[in-house]
């Protein structure tokens, strides 16, 4: 697309269907589609249009993905993560129109452009995705293009790539039917490539060894006062989770019963009455009870005191037992960095966020008798090192206990149980999500749902869930998937450039000698 307006166009295009890819739509397809107009905006742009179309790609974009943060933290502060994660957006756009441009020009004709091209193009949205997901304040992992595809026939890729490799496929294939159509492949190249696509929605499952099952019953509370601004009485939340606790059945038995986070509003060990019903639910069912609440660490004074979000094992017999503090509380949300900083320029609005939590220095598993269950807290789920290390350390299943109840009937409880499922396939390993309000559910380690709960009604999942040892190459290998696809578009994109440096200088040194 040579024309400027023609770009934007199809970069605003492209944002809003690759948007529409995630859930609510969930229209996974439209993933491919955004992706090729976002690249077709790309192309033919120098550094400073390529930043302005790809800003506006990210805007559109981001603006409705994250719609949700509106209600819980306002305009402003959704607005402010919209343009900064477009900023991002922009600056990896620059890279790829520059891609574009250089890796083209190095390599104008035959097979190497087809393959090339396509590899720095993906190799250098890897590496955009890659560097925002860890940074700034460690980083925003929502909204990566492989989190589309949660329900699609790429999804089993991601237990062999994880998910920043399966994006580097999506892309990489966008950007390849791209190349054949502007270099006027032969139909037999087209036909090569459409071979290529069926064999990887073809890739199975990475398989893992199941050794043995559990018994879990996952208790969501439909408990409202759980929200960050909603009015309720103490102990509101606690009570919700306790009556709907006690619909499982006598006979059940069960050997965990899993509360979501933000599950008792009133801490254990300052109320006699918590510990009384937890000691009796644990001693009635013969199970131990996996619940929420906020911890403290005092400190020489109280300005000094560290608060943690806390998942926390108690059991009848031995109370208090083994525990995990959010190791990746929410920037502006859970806490402010830089809070002196940020409250010179938004007093009103830093104001409101009073108490911080400091990230967790515990170890993300839960070992629950001879269950070691890995767990991550709400936003944690789409933390690859965190998901990563719990398998690396033991774990056969993963909890993800929530408090979605601040985002209402909002898209946000569907795109984290989308990443959540994905997660299962990517580990090998069964994961149980539990919320506050919903959206709950078990997946198995091939993600199929074992069970769900539907939105704002209390009830209990019971579900013999199978535990998993063995490792997918995909958690084997890390984040070196990652920082390796993102090298290889960094080192294209270089090496272009300097190819062409060293042709010029050639050419000069030719003109002089004649």
């Amino acid at each position: 697309m040579r024309s400027f307006w023609l770009s934007l166009l199809a970069a605003v295009a492209g944002g809003l269907l690759l948007r529409a890819a995630f859930p609510g739509p969930a229209l996974w397809p439209l993933a491919f589609v955004g992706t090729g107009l976002v690249l077709c905006s790309l192309m033919h742009r120098s550094a400073g249009g390529a930043l302005l179309v790809g800003l506006a790609s990210g805007l559109s974009y981001y603006f409705p993905l994250i719609a949700w943060a509106s209600l819980f933290l306002g305009p402003v502060p959704w607005s402010a993560l919209s343009i900064l994660s477009s900023l991002f957006w922009a600056g990896g756009a620059v890279l790829i129109a520059l891609a574009y441009r250089r890796v083209t020009a190095r390599w104008e004709t035959g097979p190497k452009r087809l393959l090339l091209v396509p590899a720095a193009v993906a190799g250098l949205w890897t590496l955009r995705e890659g560097i925002y997901s860890a940074w700034p304040y460690g980083g925003f992992a929502w909204g990566r293009v492989a989190q589309s595809q949660s329900a699609s026939p790429f999804a089993e890729l991601v237990s062999w790539l994880g998910l920043s490799g399966m994006g580097f496929v999506m892309v990489f294939l966008v950007a390849l039917v791209l190349e054949l159509g502007r270099s006027r492949a032969r139909p037999l190249t087209w036909a090569t490539a459409a071979a290529a696509i069926l064999v990887v929605t073809a890739v199975p499952l990475f398989p893992t060894n199941t050794i043995g099952s559990a018994r879990i019953a996952a208790v969501q509370g439909d408990t409202p006062e759980a929200a960050y601004f909603v009015e309720g009485d103490p102990g509101d939340v606690f009570l919700g989770h306790v009556n709907a606790t006690r619909t499982i059945p006598d006979d059940a038995e069960v050997d965990v019963i899993l509360w979501p986070e933000g599950s008792i509003d009133l801490n254990p060990d300052a109320s006699p009455g918590v510990r009384r019903t937890l000691d009796q639910l644990s001693d009635s069912y013969g199970a131990p009870i996996v619940a929420n609440t906020v911890t403290v660490e005092p400190g020489e004074t109280q300005a000094d005191d560290r608060f943690f979000n806390s998942q926390f094992v108690w059991d009848a017999e031995s109370g208090w037992g083994d525990q995990y503090d959010k190791k990746h509380p929410i920037p502006f949300g859970e806490y402010v960095p830089d809070r002196d900083f940020w409250y010179s320029l938004a007093p009103d609005l830093i104001g409101m966020i009073g108490r911080g939590y400091s990230p967790g220095e515990r170890d993300s598993i839960l070992e629950i008798g001879d269950i070691k269950a890995g767990t991550y807290i709400c936003y944690d789920i789409v933390d690859d090192v965190l998901i990563r290390d719990a398998v690396l350390g033991g774990a056969t299943v993963l909890f993800a206990p929530s408090n979605n109840a601040d985002f209402g009937k909002t898209d946000e409880p569907a795109q984290q149980l989308a990443f959540a499922r994905l997660r299962s396939m990517e580990t090998g390993r069964s994961l149980v999500q539990a919320s506050t309000v919903g959206m709950s559910a078990i997946y198995s380690p091939e993600g199929r749902t074992l069970a769900e709960l539907p939105w704002y009604e209390p009830g209990v999942m019971i579900v013999d869930v199978p535990l998993a040892d063995g490792m997918t190459p995909a958690v084997r290998l890390g984040r070196g998937i990652e920082i390796t696809l993102g090298m290889l578009g960094l080192g294209l994109l270089i090496g272009a450039g300097s190819s062409k440096t060293q042709r010029m200088r050639d050419s000069a040194t030719r003109i002089r000698l004649r």
